[in-house]
């Protein structure tokens, strides 16, 4: 399943918000994300996630010693994570419920590092919108992971001429798995219903299976 196709409004993102953890929990998608990541960041960053959904990114960065604003105005989303918080027993991780359009970008500075995964696309004039706010932050590293073959025109270096404050870094791409692995056919029913579309499904070592691939591109800045 490829997140960046899907488009909803608030009704149906916290409809959504319990099969995005079912996804997140049950597959791959992430793991390679957070080794890409885990290779530029020290503990004791503060770092801000745009878009933290259930916390696929802000609970392992919490655990590799980061200290987390994940941004997250879906209500579901954030109360999922902040179960899986109270849970974990986590406490380098702070929950807020403003979305990346409606925050002061002068409230988020001092950070180390401000990463947006497959969610700047959802802001008010889309990406390139969203990363102008980005570099005005003036985190000292900002990390940009986009899908980049789902039908989304994006000319890196058109965003990199949004700012003159950092100095670009590199760009990895990664090939990920993004099935969706379910535990019946009536789970596969019920998404289908919120989706509004047929899901393919075959079995893969006895799990029902939405077998699916995604490209995606990491690119990281360093603040000047």
């Amino acid at each position: 399943m490829n997140f960046t196709t899907l488009k909803g409004n608030v009704s149906f993102w916290n409809n959504f918000a319990p099969w995005y953890e079912k996804w997140i929990s049950r597959g791959e998608y992430h793991r390679l994300i957070v080794n890409e990541i885990s290779h530029m960041i020290e503990p004791g960053w503060n770092v801000l996630d745009i878009g933290a959904g259930t916390g696929a990114l802000s609970v392992p960065l919490s655990s590799l010693g980061c200290n987390v604003i994940a941004l997250e105005s879906i209500r579901e989303m954030r109360n999922t994570l902040n179960d899986k918080v109270e849970s974990l027993h986590i406490s380098n991780i702070n929950i807020y419920s403003e979305s990346w359009d409606d925050i002061p970008v002068n409230s988020v500075q001092g950070l180390d590092l401000v990463i947006a995964c497959n969610s700047l696309h959802l802001v008010r004039g889309g990406l390139m919108k969203g990363m102008t706010r980005v570099f005005e932050s003036m985190a000292s590293y900002i990390c940009l992971v986009t899908e980049v073959n789902q039908g989304i025109s994006i000319d890196f270096k058109d965003i990199n001429k949004l700012q003159d404050s950092h100095n670009f870094l590199y760009i990895k791409n990664l090939a990920l798995d993004s099935s969706f692995y379910f535990e019946s056919m009536d789970e596969v029913r019920k998404l289908e219903a919120l989706l509004n579309h047929k899901i393919n499904t075959t079995f893969e070592d006895g799990r029902l299976v939405q077998k699916d691939t995604t490209d995606v591109a990491v690119l990281w800045w360093e603040k000047k």
